[in-house]
């Protein structure tokens, strides 16, 4: 069955010579070719690949499996095929099965705490997900009846979601119940422009990131409280600071360049296919991804890719005064990413920490910033 079944095989390293003797004393070698003093070709039976294979990787050389030729190898490619038109035909028919159902449900127009509501009633209220048993007329109005913020609302089915587009209902500025403005960072006030609201803070006040700025409120004229919309201009000088790490040793996983990618297909956690690729470095990183390749079915087909690539670990020595400005320079960079358009630079200071040959470098740029807005939005 297997006399013509046929293995071709492609061998790196020194001695071939002796190491191939050895072998074709119990074994047979057919259309031997020397690519040069360290690589040669050859084709081995079938039926003993697996057993030279190992004989020769034993003896220290690298050897890599070109091609199978043959009945059997013939078999194995036609029934991968059919595995692959077998599994596509399942997901067709899935499709089929499940588009007429509703999978999720997007909502529109509204913020995402009312979002959340409305698609828990939804979920309560629906008693089946196929879209034939669905009123989207009378969800329309059963939202617009248990929803006040609802002005208005649309309901349709696209593709296998259940849309809801909403008009929020918008009040005005003057009746919306008002949030401190909040402090987002740790300053020191410079100034502040006081439009409504009530004062929580002065000018020279330190306050951290968190602390209440401004009250929702004031106080009428027989010392009761009344809601409002606050607003103001609060300058303060802010601290913005990052830092940057510096390693006198260090040893460091580089990629060489070389790759094994390894794809596999999934119908939920059953694995459909496989390209059965093997990871053979010793040191490697590894970066996995996954991709649904199937729309809108009950049963989602997806295609998982791994991704080895093969590292080498290199030594990195050097003195941190050689690099001292550099690394300045790059937690500098950092640091200024945080600046807005058109700020300006009071002062720039860093700070070095040294222990065992590990640099620290902190720093810090100091800005005037308006910390005010309203209803705790930044003007």
């Amino acid at each position: 069955m297997f006399k013509n079944e046929k293995t071709r095989i492609q061998v790196k390293g020194l001695n071939q010579e002796r190491i191939i003797n050895s072998i074709i004393k119990d074994y047979k070698i057919y259309n031997f070719s020397r690519k040069n003093h360290q690589l040669s070709e050859f084709e081995i039976d079938f039926i003993h690949h697996k057993k030279l294979i190992k004989i020769l990787k034993d003896s220290g050389l690298e050897v890599k499996t070109l091609l199978h030729r043959g009945l059997i190898s013939k078999l194995k490619t036609n029934l991968t095929r059919f595995g692959i038109i077998s599994a596509l035909v399942i997901c067709f028919l899935v499709y089929l099965l499940q588009y007429s159902f509703i999978l999720k449900i997007d909502i529109y127009g509204i913020n995402k705490e009312t979002s959340k509501e409305i698609e828990t009633f939804l979920n309560n209220t629906l008693q089946s997900r196929n879209k034939s048993k669905i009123d989207t007329k009378n969800l329309e109005f059963m939202i617009k009846e248990n929803f006040e913020e609802v002005s208005s609302v649309s309901v349709a089915f696209v593709g296998q979601s259940l849309v809801i587009n909403i008009n929020e209902t918008v009040l005005p500025e003057e009746l919306k119940e008002g949030q401190p403005i909040v402090s987002q960072f740790d300053g020191l006030i410079t100034k502040i422009n006081l439009i409504q609201g009530t004062l929580a803070v002065n000018e020279g006040d330190l306050v951290k990131k968190g602390d209440i700025l401004v009250y929702p409120y004031i106080i009428d004229s027989e010392g009761e409280e009344c809601s409002i919309l606050p607003q103001a201009e609060i300058f303060a000088d802010i601290w913005l600071n990052e830092s940057e790490t510096f390693y006198e040793y260090l040893i460091k996983n580089e990629r060489t360049g070389n790759k094994v990618v390894k794809n596999e297909v999934y119908i939920n956690n059953l694995l459909l296919y496989s390209n059965r690729i093997e990871n053979q470095f010793s040191d490697y990183e590894i970066e996995e991804s996954k991709k649904c390749i199937s729309k809108n079915n009950i049963l989602p087909i997806y295609k998982k890719t791994t991704v080895y690539y093969e590292t080498v670990a290199i030594e990195i020595k050097e003195n941190f005064e050689d690099a001292k400005d550099r690394i300045i320079e790059k937690a500098r960079q950092k640091t200024l990413i945080f600046l807005q358009e058109n700020e300006i630079i009071k002062e720039e200071n860093y700070n070095i920490r040294e222990s065992g040959g590990i640099y620290q470098i902190d720093y810090l740029i100091t800005v005037n910033r308006n910390i005010g807005g309203v209803n705790g939005d930044q003007l």
